[in-house]
């Protein structure tokens, strides 16, 4: 019980001292704490999008171009949802995805929307 408490008040002495060796570190260590934190906030917000991502890029041979095109079209739910409507639904023209690997494209985007609507 001493060393938890002795612990408790060394994190104490190290939140509310000014001294600029010690303010420092410790704003850093909370900035990153914080961009951590949004960071996981924007992953669970546009989960779906991500992870189609990720499986579009495993299961297809795709050049820089079209890893770069995908990402930029995957970047939220929303882009991803008008990407689908726009290339899979309404059969617009890709300049980067044509043939079986647009079809791969829709069906992984496709499986994603209804997996993550449940």
């Amino acid at each position: 019980m001493k060393n938890y408490f002795l612990l408790v008040l060394i994190i104490l002495i190290l939140v509310s001292v000014d001294h600029p060796s010690i303010a420092k570190p410790r704003q850093k260590f909370f900035d990153n704490f914080m961009n951590m934190l949004s960071e996981s906030g924007e992953i669970k917000r546009d989960q779906a999008a991500k992870h189609a991502y990720r499986e579009i890029i495993d299961k297809l041979r795709l050049g820089q171009n079209q890893k770069d095109h995908l990402a930029e079209q995957l970047k939220t739910n929303n882009s991803m949802s008008a990407f689908k409507s726009r290339f899979c639904d309404q059969g617009e023209l890709n300049s980067y995805f044509y043939g079986d690997d647009l079809r791969q494209v829709c069906k992984v985007i496709s499986n994603k929307i209804a997996e993550y609507k449940k």
